[in-house]
Order: structure tokens, then sequence, then C-alpha cells
């Protein structure tokens, strides 16, 4: 990179040419002194290294929640140091809003940049350029080409405490009861003495109050424990945010978190919940079944799920795709806008061959301000149809969690589903 000179450096060598001949003209010793100190400043200034070694480097700090809870931070550093600079300015365009401009006297800058974003996955957070000034305004060098600070945001996992469980845990070990007797699990009932018992599971009290005959034993019983698998499908068809004027058109760029920043924040929170209580969790993308992750828990398998969701972008079905594979007894959590039939039909499969289905709608809150009135009506079929489907959804036999909702009324969900599945 080297600096251009700049009209300055012309006006002074033209300013004090003039100056000299007027000098000779007219016999003037100052404006010749003057013209003189303006050649010389003129070609030091075009002499200098102009910008050599200039050197530009972009810090990025981690990602932060907001005081909103849904806006993260992102503290940026952008350094500097051209040599024989005297003003640098850092020109900064973060998507969806206002350049900045940063003036900074000096050879070296360091200037601190709060990119806000309320996307996950995959995005261009900032565009950063730079010029510097050299002395005087001689000569201007632009740090070029601009550099884009591109980053891939994590999805935020929310804490559940309650979580949905299948009809029948299959695993031999695990964190949740089991319907068969063992250990490890709450109480189950009191049963007679059987071989095979242990002598430390007779329970004295019980023995002496249901005893009839010498030598009856009675022992307290437990429920085992064990794991479940669960098959986290993401429905990827759309990206929509909450305000139905710009589905059209929608613009990722705008502050509104669009319908797959909530299915990824979903989907990242309920595999992190079922793999902090080591179940086998799988991961798949209606679209891109080619790219799943199979099941699996631990903390490698836990780095491979927060990849595969990070990376999850929408893309049109343009056919119907087979049906995605599941393991058998699983619990399976469908996340989608539910504004096409695939999602229903998938649950329909699914309930049939036994599974528990949790559909998740991760469509946004919705914004219906300054619609024309044709916009409100196709907006009302559209809404319609939805609600339709979701109700095919409930009628056979499957639950719906709406994610974008109050906190409260995501957990009270929740918890209704655990409790159906231990009257069930």
């Amino acid at each position: 990179m080297r600096g251009i000179a700049s009209p300055a450096s012309a006006a002074g060598i033209g300013t004090g040419v003039v100056l000299l001949a007027a000098a000779l003209g007219f016999g003037r010793v100052d404006l010749a002194v003057a013209g003189a100190l303006l050649l010389v400043a003129a070609a030091t200034a075009m002499s200098s290294r102009r910008g050599a070694g200039a050197q530009m480097r972009i810090d990025r700090d981690q990602a932060r929640a907001g005081g909103d809870g849904k806006t993260l931070e992102i503290p940026t550093r952008i350094a500097l140091s051209v040599p024989d600079a005297e003003v640098l300015v850092v020109t900064t365009t973060a998507p969806g809003r206002r350049t900045r401009h940063t003036a900074v006297a000096g050879p070296t800058a360091e200037v601190p940049v709060q990119v806000r974003t309320v996307h996950s996955g995959d995005q261009d957070l900032l565009a950063v350029d730079a010029l510097a000034v050299g002395r005087d305004g001689a000569w201007t060098m632009s740090l070029g080409p601009g550099q884009t600070v591109r980053a891939r945001i994590d999805p935020h996992a929310r804490a559940l405490r309650d979580l949905p469980l299948p009809r029948v845990p299959s695993g031999l070990t695990g964190a949740h009861d089991a319907p068969r007797p063992g250990d490890g699990g709450e109480f189950r009932d009191i049963h007679p003495f059987a071989p095979g018992d242990r002598l430390q599971r007779i329970d004295w009290k019980a023995t002496a109050r249901l005893g009839r005959r010498p030598g009856d034993l009675y022992v307290r019983r437990t429920l085992a424990t064990s794991d479940i698998d669960v098959a986290v499908v993401l429905d990827d068809g759309d990206d929509l945010a909450g305000v139905l004027g710009d589905w059209v058109r929608g613009d990722p760029g705008l502050g509104l978190p669009t319908s797959m920043d909530v299915a990824r924040e979903a989907a990242w929170s309920l595999a992190t919940a079922y793999l902090d209580r080591a179940d086998q969790v799988s991961f798949q993308v209606l679209s891109r079944l080619s790219s799943a992750v199979p099941r699996g828990s631990g903390a490698r398998h836990r780095e491979r799920l927060r990849s595969a969701i990070a990376v999850v972008t929408a893309q049109q079905r343009m056919v119907r795709s087979r049906t995605p594979l599941v393991p058998a007894n699983a619990l399976v959590v469908l996340l989608s806008t539910f504004l096409d039939d695939e999602p229903v039909r998938l649950a329909g499969l699914w309930r049939a061959g036994g599974h528990r289905v949790v559909t998740v709608d991760v469509l946004p809150q919705l914004r219906t301000e300054r619609l024309r009135r044709e916009e409100l009506a196709a907006a009302r079929i559209v809404l319609g149809s939805r609600a339709d489907r979701l109700a095919d959804v409930r009628a056979m036999g499957a639950d719906v969690l709406v994610w974008d909702a109050e906190p409260g009324a995501r957990a009270a969900a929740l918890r209704a589903m655990t409790r159906q599945r231990r009257r069930g």
C-alpha cells in the first residue's frame, strides 16, 4: 500500500513557484523566502515514506448476552499503525445500521466498536475501511481493500428444568425412571423376597406388618434408571421474521430474530438439556439428511451438535425428501414453522410408529402493524391454514410447544408435558 499525493502537495508547489516568480518580478525578498519554504515543505512531505509498513488488525472477543436477553454483544477492537501518518480515519458499517466515521490523530490508533446482533449462525458482523492522511495533508492512503468481520455465532442455550420423555425409556442406565424394577430410581413397591434380591433391601417394618408365616420376608423395590433416545429434526424450509409485511422481501439484517434463529436456539437448548442428563441425542435437517449427526452423548458429541446446529440455514425444499430415520422408542422433537403440510405428515408417520412426538413452533412473535387491507386478508388466510395444521398435530396425539413465548409460559408447557408422561 502506497500513499497517493493529495491536491495539497500540488497546491503547495504551485503556490511556491508563483511566489518565487513574484519575488523576481517585484524584487521582494520576503516573497522569495515564503516561496522557498513552501517548495521545501511540499518536497519533504512528498518524499516521505507515505505509509510504508502500514498495518490493520481486527480483534474480536467472545459474544455475550445483552441486557434484553435477545441481543448479543461482540466487543471488537480495530488497531491501526501507519508510520508518518498524521490522522487515521476508521469507517465501520454494521448490517442494517448507519455508517460510523472515527478520526484519531497520530500514526497509531485503537478504535473500540460494540457490535450487536440478534442472529445466530454464520453472518457478516462489521465492514471496516481505514484511511491514513499524511503530514499537512500531503498524501492519503486507503488501507484497503476493506475487511469484513465474519463470525459464527453459537445459539444461546436456555436453561430447561422439565423435559418431556418417551413413554418407555429404552436404555439400561441413565437419569430417568424406567417402569421395570431396579436400582437408583424412586420407590416402586413392597414385594415378597425372591431369589436374586439383596439382603440390604429387606424392609423389616413391612415384614413385621405383612408376614404371615415364619420366614416370610419383604423387600423394598425401586425403579430402575434409564436413558432415552432423542431425535431432533429441524425443518429448514423457511427463515421468516415476525413482521408479516416483510415475509416476501424479508431482510435478515433487521434487528429482529427470524424463525431460523428461534429454531437454532430451541434445538440447541433442548439438545443441551438432554445431554446434561446423559441421554442419546441425534440431529437431522429435513433438506440435508446427509449431514445428520448420529445419536451419541458426551463432550465431543456436544461440540459436534453445536457446530451442526449453528451452521443450519434456510433451504427451500423443491421435492419431498425421504423421511428421517429415528431409533426405536425415541422421543422425536420436530422444529418447524408449520407453513406447509410436510411437518404434519412426518408427525403422523412417527406417531403411527409408536414414537412420542414433540413439535416445536419456531415462528417468532408476529407483528401486523402497517399492513394494507389485502395484505391483512392474505395473512389471515396463511395463519388460518397454519392454525389448522397445528390442530391436526394435536389431534394425532403429538405435543405442541411454542418456543418464542414468555419464559413462564414455555416452562409451564414443558412441565405439563412431563406430567403427562408420568400419568401415562
